[in-house]
């Protein structure tokens, strides 16, 4: 069974959200899956957009990756260009490398852990902390050449690169660093090597040192074309997904890794003073990320055009909503917003110690419990396990009495 949700598009065009229901299911455990249909010739609609709604957007956080299988390869010309312009846009909105950190926080070391083709970040902390090493990893070694290049021709002798995947173990020796940072590496990082991956980050840093990662944890905008295409996304995504990793009938595969799970992780990986920052980058129309934006959202869903048509939709079908978005995107009251969070967290060390685990457990026995024939301590009653403990401690005050008092 089937309903339908009808969002009105220009040019006498009519989308449909098709959601699908399940009659002898759960609603609350179902998936919200959206398929993009069109119908012709409809007439007397009005546009949602227009009233202010908002409909999911792209985010830098979303992932191009599915264990060892990678959709988007990251030297083509468009995912090159995209990347690019995320580094230029948050030092705009940043204007400085780790701005949440304290003024005079001791920095030798500084790792980053996932560089833009250029290198641009590199850079703009090298220039930052002129005494402080600043280390770039890449699994690209295009990438690490490039950023090599530029920091040579701006000056930046205290700028390094290596060519190091994340599904490694990192090259460097312990307690080597004093800030690791890393920016939207859900994006390339696959679920299974996040604890891996903050395991290793706590064996590089130094006691006190600082783990600091930037996601976006959620995207919106106006542009109902491009919540479509945003949701024919996340179905082909969630079916490979569940293709790879099959659950019980009746029941929806979640992800493990998100960045709004960050602090938990971190936080049972060791980290401690965990700390949050959220900002806003609002790209609507007339700001000065719009542009830059609406060229990020055209290469990315043009590089995920041959994922998404694959099962999920028709060619014919994607480039319809993809065109429209575009339309949607030059308006002058569109609207979109980028909602980013920093998390970082700290190393124990003498000023800031590690709390100690809890113990308890809520289910330290089995909720069905076979009977016995023979009796048990565990289900003795409270007067006889009384009885029985002053009976324990009186015989082994006995066995201690001295002799001359017997």
């Amino acid at each position: 069974m089937s309903q339908y949700q009808s969002i009105p598009f220009r040019q006498g065009l009519l989308f449909f959200f098709e959601e699908e229901k399940h009659e002898l299911q759960d609603r609350s455990t179902l998936p919200h899956i959206l398929l993009p249909q069109f119908q012709e010739n409809a007439r007397h609609t009005t546009s949602l957009a227009s009233r202010g709604a908002l409909y999911p957007f792209y985010t830098p956080s979303d992932p191009l990756v599915l264990d060892e299988e990678v959709f988007v390869s990251p030297i083509h010309p468009l995912e090159w260009r995209r990347r690019s312009q995320q580094v230029r846009m948050l030092m705009q909105h940043f204007r400085f490398p780790f701005p949440e950190q304290r003024d005079g926080f001791p920095m030798k070391r500084v790792l980053d852990l996932a560089i833009d083709p250029n290198g641009e970040w590199l850079r703009q902390c090298a220039s930052y902390t002129p005494t402080t090493e600043v280390i770039g990893l890449t699994s690209q070694e295009m990438y690490a050449r490039q950023a090599t290049f530029f920091a040579v021709v701006q000056g930046c002798r205290n700028v390094f690169t290596q060519v190091c995947p994340l599904t490694q173990p990192l090259p460097f020796p312990d307690e080597s660093m004093d800030l690791i940072s890393g920016s939207f590496l859900h994006a390339t990082l696959p679920e299974y090597a996040w604890p891996l991956l903050l395991e290793d980050c706590f064996r590089l840093l130094r006691p006190g040192g600082v783990l600091r990662l930037l996601e976006c944890v959620q995207g919106e905008s106006t542009s109902a074309a491009a919540g479509t295409l945003y949701a024919t996304y996340w179905q082909q995504m969630d079916r490979l997904r569940a293709a790879a990793r099959p659950s019980a009938p009746g029941t929806q595969t979640i992800r493990s890794a998100r960045p709004e799970r960050l602090p938990t992780r971190m936080e049972k990986t060791g980290f401690v003073a965990i700390a949050q920052q959220e900002s806003l980058h609002d790209f609507s129309a007339g700001t000065p990320f719009h542009g830059l934006l609406r060229e990020q959202a055209d290469d990315f869903f043009q590089l995920l055009e041959p994922f998404c048509t694959a099962h999920a939709c028709a060619r014919e079908t994607y480039q319809q909503a993809y065109h429209e978005m575009q339309l949607e995107m030059l308006e002058p009251t569109f609207r979109g917003y980028w909602h980013l969070c920093t998390t970082w967290g700290y190393k124990p060390s003498r000023h800031i110690l590690r709390p100690i685990p809890d113990m308890h457990v809520e289910q330290p026995f089995p909720q069905v419990l076979y009977t016995c024939s023979l009796p048990c301590s565990l289900s003795l009653s409270r007067r006889e396990h009384r009885h029985t403990r002053t009976s324990s401690v009186e015989r082994r005050q006995h066995q201690h009495t001295p002799i001359d008092q017997l």
